[in-house]
């Protein structure tokens, strides 16, 4: 006899917010982050049979790109090897295992969340508390968004573990507060721009993240990734944002898709939004 389960999770684009979901920020201020799921996947099989089990894994998207896939993957491992179904308990339950197995302890919650739930959303993390705020879109106004998108993979590997205990430890010793506090209220207006369908102001707002995210450590706008930045400004771009926690992996340009693609070529990921979030195949 055998058994075969199949399940997969998205990645996902953090719009603004990053880091404010790392405790001590947490339970000192409560962070906010907007994230929007993507299209792109990690898949993962459990074949068990009466004399072997076997899981397997694979990805559609480059390794250390900043988009959540670790967690993602994490996500996936649960789903398959557990008999949680509810998205947020398996989320908690992630988060608990990155807790328990990380070095530095500085893990965030907003991968596992959007790899769960999928969707455009306003996560609040208030102590250990996990609030999912959907940001409700019509098909059309999706398809706007998703028009003026480019995501770019930089090739520069990506270590997010590294980049947030740098910013962690600025925190506590108290030289980044007001940065993160700034950083986590540009969510809140990032969120507000969408509802109110100014897809412009929510560009701009690119540039301010990123403006306000490199002041908290030297490492997460390096040379390279300013080059990228500067390129895509210079052909087409209005904003653009270092994914995940910087110093590598992808980066999100807000602009003229057209002239985007055609300026960055086979570095550009194409992607639409994911609304299913962790699904069962």
């Amino acid at each position: 006899m055998t058994f075969v389960k199949k399940v997969r999770a998205p990645v996902r684009i953090d719009f603004a917010g990053g880091t404010t979901d790392i405790f001590p920020f947490t339970h000192k201020y409560g962070g906010a982050v907007l994230n929007a799921a993507i299209n792109h996947y990690v898949y993962g099989e459990l074949i068990a049979t009466d004399k072997t089990t076997k899981l397997e894994y694979h990805a559609d998207i480059p390794t250390s790109s900043g988009l959540g896939t670790s967690s993602a993957m994490n996500v996936v491992w649960v789903a398959l090897i557990s008999k949680l179904k509810e998205k947020g308990e398996i989320a908690k339950s992630v988060f608990k295992i990155e807790q328990s197995i990380s070095t530095s302890k500085i893990n965030g919650k907003q991968d596992m969340h959007a790899a769960s739930y999928g969707g455009i959303n306003l996560m609040e993390f208030k102590k250990d508390e996990v609030k999912i705020n959907l940001v409700k879109l019509s098909n059309g106004e999706i398809k706007q968004l998703e028009n003026s998108l480019v995501l770019v993979y930089t090739g520069k590997p990506h270590l997010s573990g590294n980049s947030n205990k740098s910013m962690i430890n600025n925190l506590l010793k108290g030289k980044n507060t007001e940065n993160l506090i700034r950083i986590r209220d540009i969510a809140y207006r990032m969120r507000d721009a969408l509802v109110k369908k100014n897809f412009e102001m929510f560009g701009e707002l690119l540039n301010d993240e990123t403006a306000e995210r490199s002041k908290l450590d030297s490492s997460i706008v390096p040379k390279k990734l300013q080059d990228i930045i500067n390129a895509g400004m210079q052909n087409g771009a209005v904003g653009a944002k270092v994914c995940g926690s910087g110093g590598g992996g992808s980066i999100l340009f807000f602009g003229d898709k057209n002239k985007l693609r055609k300026k960055f070529g086979k570095s550009v990921i194409d992607f639409k939004f994911d609304f299913e979030g962790l699904k069962w195949l």
